[in-house]
């Protein structure tokens, strides 16, 4: 294909790939740069839950961002398979969020009056859906349509995505600093030289503070370590995932079930930690009895960018001319990668955006 437009995305997690594979799609020439491997931080750190009503608190912008990627997910999941010839293990079952205590019980109904595609269930119904789960349930809500992925297959049907629509992936290729010419950012100095582009996209998660040094823009984004854990039993006790205060229990196609996850403010130290472990077994075994007993498979930690207000940065500084902001998408990175494709490409295109990103644009932090 005659590519005359380019673009350099910095950082090979699932936001940087989906955005260069949008970008490939719109007939840009890509180049995708990643420190190591690509998808070995934070995407394949995660449990692959799609929970655009499970994780959000309160209505508001960031709410309608998530609805709004959810809704796109399986069409997007089927795009990708017939695109790369992998699948990404999208599993059309719902989240029963649990509570087990009085005061969880009060905050998941304070959710109702806004929440779209939830139910409201007593601890029968919830035992009905998942006869595993505790009998200490009180009750919850039930998301039919909060739906999970498999991580590392997600990554691994991007890359080859990659791969067959002609995106070039330099790993082990850090980048060093943002080349900026006249005021405008024109490249990258990488650890294999200079490369040139029309665009360059910031995607580097909880690294993409160090790389602004040439410009005067300051972005509050910070790592957050989450610690998780695999374990199997003899036949998966739950088909859906199961989701209580402080834990959620994920069942993978390979009999795994992913508990997690921690959120720690600990730099960039991705030790996990016997108490951590310890404590989210606990957490697990209360709310499904049955994994007292289980087989421990392993444990893992992923930093994910958190920002101050909790959301993501996505847009363009006028300060900062040539450069898009996709970064800072915390724990909801899986959930968030098609619409953040989609609105970050169409910036570079020259798109009239289908959602308001003045919220989760930089200039709120300038």
């Amino acid at each position: 294909m005659n590519r005359s437009t380019s673009a350099i995305v910095i950082g090979g997690g699932i936001i940087g790939c989906t955005v260069a594979l949008e970008l490939a799609k719109r007939n840009m020439h890509v180049t995708v740069l990643d420190k190591g491997a690509l998808g070995q931080e934070a995407s394949t750190a995660a449990a692959g839950m799609l929970g655009a009503q499970v994780e959000t608190h309160h209505p508001g912008p960031f709410y309608e961002l998530c609805a709004a990627s959810q809704q796109m997910y399986r069409e997007w999941a089927r795009e990708l398979q017939e695109i790369s010839g992998v699948s990404p293990q999208y599993i059309e079952q719902g989240i029963v969020r649990v509570a087990l205590t009085e005061e969880d019980e009060a905050e998941l109904r304070s959710r109702l009056p806004w929440i779209r595609n939830a139910e409201w269930i007593d601890g029968a119904d919830a035992r009905s859906l998942e006869p595993a789960i505790a009998d200490a349930a009180r009750g919850g809500l039930y998301f039919g349509r909060d739906h999970q992925v498999h991580p590392i297959h997600l990554m691994n049907a991007l890359r080859a995505a990659l791969s067959r629509i002609g995106c070039e992936a330099r790993e082990w290729t850090p980048a060093l600093r943002l080349i900026v010419r006249d005021g405008r950012v024109t490249g990258v100095k990488t650890t294999d030289g200079d490369l040139y582009a029309d665009h360059t996209v910031l995607a580097a998660g909880a690294w993409s503070p160090a790389l602004l040094e040439p410009l005067a823009v300051k972005l509050p984004l910070f790592p957050v370590r989450g610690q998780c854990i695999s374990v199997r039993t003899d036949a998966p006790p739950i088909v859906r995932t199961v989701f209580t205060k402080g834990c959620y229990i994920v069942p993978k196609q390979d009999g795994t079930l992913l508990i997690g996850a921690t959120q720690e403010e600990a730099g960039f130290n991705k030790k996990t930690t016997v108490s951590v472990v310890s404590e989210l077994h606990r957490r697990a075994t209360a709310l499904l009895p049955a994994l007292s007993g289980a087989e421990f498979v392993s444990t893992w930690a992923g930093l994910r960018p958190g920002t101050p207000d909790g959301l993501p940065y996505m847009g363009q500084l006028q300060e900062a001319p040539g450069l898009t902001f996709a970064t800072g998408h915390f724990r909801n990175g899986i959930l968030l990668a098609p619409v953040t494709g989609k609105l970050v490409a169409g910036l570079l295109d020259g798109d009239q955006p289908a959602l308001d990103l003045s919220p989760f644009s930089p200039e709120r932090v300038q």
